[in-house]
């Protein structure tokens, strides 16, 4: 299936992915671009960062940012998810910024998804596309969407590394 990694000269039968809970979608995540999972980590705040950040995680001896997808999307205050959140670590996969890593809060735990070269996708067509969202579609009665790496990572291009 080749829509996840466009750039590669061999299409890919199969990509294991996760399914993740922004509190305003579901994304599918190919797990090339996920470093790791973690439950929980104290959050370093930051006066000067933008309203869509929750701040700094120390994550492997590195301060990384944390970011809400669905604020980033929206422009609004990161929600709070409470007991139930998680967070995403996931490696950087556009240059011209200085964060090799970054996370994403999530809701709940993810879970794994396969999508093979015959999955039935249906692509919502007369929808329109989200801010940070390359392709929204159905895969097995379930709705999710494809984040546009390039496009969130734009947005850390914002977030000076000082930590």
């Amino acid at each position: 299936m080749s829509m996840f990694f466009l750039d590669q000269k061999n299409p890919i039968a199969q990509v294991d992915c996760l399914s993740i809970n922004t509190g305003n979608s579901n994304l599918l995540v190919p797990m090339p671009a996920i470093a790791e999972i973690i439950l929980s980590q104290e959050v370093i705040n930051d006066e000067g960062k933008p309203q869509w950040m929750f701040g700094w995680i120390k994550w492997r001896n590195l301060t990384i940012p944390l970011i809400d997808f669905a604020a980033m999307q929206r422009d609004e205050p990161c929600a709070d998810f409470g007991s139930s959140t998680r967070i995403l670590v996931l490696n950087s996969l556009v240059e011209g910024h200085e964060h090799r890593y970054y996370a994403i809060i999530c809701k709940g735990f993810p879970h794994t998804i396969r999508v093979e070269e015959d999955s039935a996708l249906s692509a919502q067509d007369e929808v329109e596309i989200a801010t940070c969202i390359s392709l929204s579609f159905d895969l097995d009665g379930q709705h999710l969407d494809l984040p546009d790496f390039e496009e969130i990572e734009t947005h850390l291009r914002s977030i000076p590394q000082n930590h």
